[in-house]
């Protein structure tokens, strides 16, 4: 059931000293937003267009690894409550279940059209010497991902069981990005490269198979709609279907993009959330209460995965479509996600990292602070850690995006600090920093050096001591552990021209 709080607008103007008329339809749609929220007025459900995404560019900014996946909102939409408390007739209730219904098939057959085609252009990438030709389908496969990134998001979806599909989604976006720039400015496909881009054609194929076996399932009769509203345990009978992509264990390529860790939710019992379970209208406040410019506010349905929450659509005023996720437990934003089209930057990088700071110290991180950031055309991207005692709590990450035009939040994902969070009891170091280093060979020039708690292979969380090394003009991070010496991971920054990944 959608619901939507009442933002009227007027058309209304005032003169100016010149005489000249203004438009102030802007300012009265949040005026009148924070009076809807008290009414609780329901209004007809407003179209909003679909953002347009053209392939980024990527900048490089201090020393950032690239990236952060936070592109796909994964919204439940429920679909059982059209028409319940509207008062409209049940014809009415057929009519808007046949329209969702349709707008799911097109959304999904939108999806089935962008793999077949990432399909067939990484099948030419590999296949062609040609540097222009392979930026091309670089280029192409990049934007594809987009379409993908942008069909996920508009499915009833649900839970964590498709995170690891999404995640593929996200990073090949990213990955075919920073590979066609690195193509089009004269580089070469490395053997590396090559062999991450067959694992993705893998990946790719099944993807691709198991969609097109979907689609012969909806000729005869398969409802998006009614296996969305169909719970088996924890989730939903569509999103339970579509995991199966994963089914033949695919070797999905890893690729981290945002500085070590960034993907890691190691504990699987939710420990940061606390708190009664809130309301939906007291859903609506929470979302009220973080995003100050809203125009247009609407109740998406309720997730029933690993968190629960409540999910929303709203339009600010600056014409930004922005998903929101909040958590029925405690009334936290758990994610956000929105996509703005836009090269203008009127705020400063220190304004964009205290608004992003400031977000995420509201939404309950404690003591947060910068480890990574990015910069993709006009949006900031922003990796944050609690820390504790001066140790950089890695498990706890929390992920930020700032639109620079307009200083709105426009990403955020705090799935692994609500995982992960906790009072701890931190062991000390007994290894001295400088004791680590004998792990360290002397051919690395040693540049950086912190205490931190690395999420680790068997749901680990161990301290250690990370140091940022040189050699041969490489970069490379080493995690020796802070109290037996043991040398837990390393990861090494594979450049690519102005952009990085670890591995």
């Amino acid at each position: 059931m959608k619901e939507e709080k009442n933002i009227q607008t007027s058309n209304k103007k005032h003169q100016n000293e010149d005489g000249t008329n203004t438009d102030r339809k802007k300012q009265k749609m949040s005026d009148t937003y924070q009076n809807s929220v008290q009414s609780g007025r329901v209004i007809e459900e407003k179209e909003v267009p679909k953002d347009t995404q053209q392939p980024k560019k990527r900048k490089r900014y201090k020393g950032a690894v690239i990236g952060l996946s936070i592109a796909t909102g994964i919204l439940g939409l429920s679909s059982l409550g059209l028409g319940i408390g509207l008062g409209i007739s049940s014809n009415q209730a057929q009519s808007y279940s046949i329209q969702l219904e349709n707008i799911y098939k097109k959304n999904y057959y939108e999806l089935v059209d962008a793999v077949n085609t990432a399909d067939m252009n990484i099948s030419k990438l590999l296949a062609s010497s040609s540097g222009d030709y392979q930026a091309t389908m670089l280029q192409d496969l990049a934007q594809g991902a987009k379409e993908m990134q942008s069909s996920i998001a508009s499915l009833p979806l649900s839970g964590d069981n498709i995170s690891q599909i999404v995640r593929f989604v996200n990073q090949m976006s990213g990955y075919t990005q920073t590979l066609q720039k690195k193509v089009s400015e004269g580089g070469e496909l490395t053997e590396t490269d090559l062999d991450t881009l067959t694992q993705m054609h893998d990946a790719l194929t099944e993807m691709k198979q198991f969609l097109n076996q979907m689609s012969e399932k909806m000729i005869y009769g398969y409802s998006i709609l009614q296996a969305s509203s169909q719970t088996s345990g924890d989730y939903d009978e569509f999103s339970i279907d579509f995991a199966q992509i994963k089914a033949d264990d695919t070797d999905y390529p890893t690729m981290i993009y945002d500085g070590p860790f960034s993907d890691s939710v190691v504990n699987q019992k939710i420990k940061g959330l606390s708190g009664n379970e809130i309301s939906k209208e007291d859903a609506y406040k929470v979302v009220d209460k973080y995003f100050k410019n809203i125009a247009n506010l609407q109740y998406q349905g309720q997730t029933n995965g690993k968190f629960v929450t409540y999910n929303f659509t709203l339009l600010n005023t600056d014409n930004q479509k922005i998903y929101v996720q909040v958590t029925k437990t405690g009334g936290k934003i758990l994610t956000v996600s929105g996509q703005v089209d836009s090269d203008v930057k009127n705020i400063s990088n220190e304004q964009a990292e205290k608004i992003a700071l400031d977000f995420a110290k509201g939404n309950g991180v404690e003591e947060p602070s910068v480890v990574w950031t990015d910069e993709i055309d006009a949006q900031k991207y922003f990796n944050i850690v609690p820390q504790e005692n001066g140790v950089i709590l890695y498990p706890d990450l929390v992920k930020v995006k700032i639109d620079l035009e307009n200083g709105n939040v426009i990403g955020y994902d705090a799935m692994s600090y609500f995982t992960n969070h906790t009072d701890r009891t931190l062991q000390s170091a007994t290894i001295s920093a400088d004791t680590a280093k004998g792990n360290i060979s002397s051919t690395f020039d040693i540049k950086n050096q912190r205490l931190v708690l690395a999420p680790l292979d068997f749901n680990r969380q161990v301290l250690c001591w990370e140091f940022e090394c040189e050699r041969d003009g490489a970069t490379y991070y080493f995690y020796i552990n802070a109290n037996t010496g043991v040398e837990e991971n390393i990861l090494k920054v594979v450049k690519t021209n102005d952009s990085s990944k670890l591995m």
